[in-house]
């Protein structure tokens, strides 16, 4: 299993750090399995724990874009301080909105902007959602400006490709992230593999739990062409019905194909996640869509969800969602359990790293460095095995914005699996510049 938290940024000259978030988003990139061990069979319609407080949600505007930024910040069980705008939990790391229902139209698509934090979208719904029209939490395909590849919300962006000697590319961001270097790139990972000699790795789990995005596919150095952005992550939760006969589209961003060579061109970011839990779902999984950005070498496929004590989707979703039917408890699984995995990084030299970390490449970052002495880590890991031989391996994936990434084992220091600390070692952080670090924890 692997288990993400947030990112800290680090510069150089000044220099930043991120933290287990990953570069300004948060990825709990954990596999946590057996978390379907099953209650009763219940057949009662599920309590998704909305007020309805945000209102009924039935846009008129051809494209309607939710601005996650204007969240106010609190627990995701609260009601929203202004109506309509939800609420962000940093502890959850979303942006939660509470319906009384959801109404998407013929003709009509709804669109995000990101909140600072990278967070994904949780809608939880007292009646039905009615999807004829698009709901789009997608990332964005490469670009030639030198800059990330944007990722939809609970997704990670796309390295950047290469401006100047001293403006180089970088690898893409999040968990599965594809590599970067000067003759090679990977594109992104998540519901398997990325593709490319540097090719990210998968990570989650078949629940999505926790709800998180695609990672973005790796820039070139060779080229401006950056890596695709990773696809967001999206929950709806409904105590009636989920009908589907339009779409849902977390893709990831398209990688280049500009020159037809691993020597120039970039990755494709990850498909991000979707997952449904309802009373009843129905309609076409055609429309549930989580696919890889293409390119020269494609992101892979993301994750789809449902969960339902009535299922009725007909045809293939891409890729083919997991599902639960019927429900194993009227109380909907929103959150991962206080057992489950999880890991962060706490400190980065003598500086304390933000509870809510934004792992942004640009100033002021989440902690500043003045040296360039290598430099402690801390991190914290909760429900994570600890004794030999069964101990997990821990490490720290470290991502230049100019340059490549890699990996930093962390070696045990004291505690048990309740409660442990780790500590790894930070070097060749370049002056003047940027670093996001990811903490993730895995099982041997």
């Amino acid at each position: 299993m692997m288990v993400p938290r947030s990112v800290p940024s680090i510069t150089g000259g000044v220099r930043r750090v991120i933290d287990g978030r990953i570069v300004g988003y948060r990825s709990l990139a954990v596999g946590i399995l057996g978390l379907v061990a099953c209650a009763s069979f219940a057949f009662a319609a599920p309590n998704v724990h909305s007020d309805g407080s945000d209102g009924a949600f039935a846009p008129t505007a051809a494209t309607t874009t939710i601005n996650l930024g204007l969240a106010s910040t609190g627990t995701w069980d609260q009601p929203g301080e202004v109506s309509g705008n939800g609420v962000y939990d940093p502890v959850k790391w979303a942006v939660v909105f509470k319906y009384v229902s959801v109404n998407i139209a013929s003709g009509k698509t709804v669109t995000f902007l990101n909140h600072p934090s990278g967070a994904p979208v949780v809608w939880l719904v007292q009646g039905d959602i009615t999807i004829v029209g698009t709901i789009n939490v997608s990332g964005a395909g490469y670009n030639l400006t030198g800059s990330f590849a944007n990722a939809g919300p609970g997704g990670f962006a796309g390295g950047r490709g290469r401006l100047s000697a001293s403006n180089s590319g970088s690898a893409g961001l999040g968990p599965g992230g594809g590599g970067h270097s000067s003759a090679a790139f990977g594109s992104a990972g998540y519901g398997l593999a990325g593709n490319g000699t540097l090719a990210g790795i998968m990570y989650g789990n078949a629940r999505i739990l926790p709800l998180i995005g695609g990672s973005g596919g790796g820039g070139s150095e060779n080229d401006p062409a950056s890596g695709g952005g990773g696809g967001g992550a999206i929950l709806l939760a409904s105590q009636g019905a989920v009908s589907i006969s339009g779409s849902v589209n977390a893709g990831g961003g398209a990688g280049s194909i500009n020159y037809g060579s691993y020597y120039y061109d970039s990755g494709g970011g990850s498909g991000g996640g979707i997952r449904i839990i309802a009373n009843s779902v129905v309609g076409a999984a055609g429309g549930l869509q989580a696919q890889g950005g293409g390119g020269m070498a494609a992101g892979s496929v993301g994750r789809i969800r449902v969960e339902a004590n009535t299922l009725g989707l007909t045809g293939s979703s891409g890729p083919d969602y997991t599902w639960l039917s019927p429900l194993e408890s009227d109380i909907a699984v929103l959150w991962l359990p206080d057992t489950a995995p999880r890991i962060h990084v706490v400190t980065v030299g003598s500086q304390t790293v933000p509870d809510d970390p934004l792992g942004q490449f640009n100033p002021p970052g989440d902690v500043l460095l003045v040296t360039t002495d290598p430099q402690p880590v801390v991190l914290q890991a909760y429900n994570v095995p600890t004794d030999l031989p069964g101990r997990w391996l821990v490490k720290l994936r470290v991502t230049q914005r100019n340059g490549t990434s890699t990996m930093i084992n962390a070696d045990y220091q004291t505690g048990d699996a309740l409660s442990s600390t780790w500590q790894a070692s930070l070097t060749g952080v370049p002056l003047n510049d940027f670093v996001a670090v990811q903490a993730r924890a895995s099982a041997q």
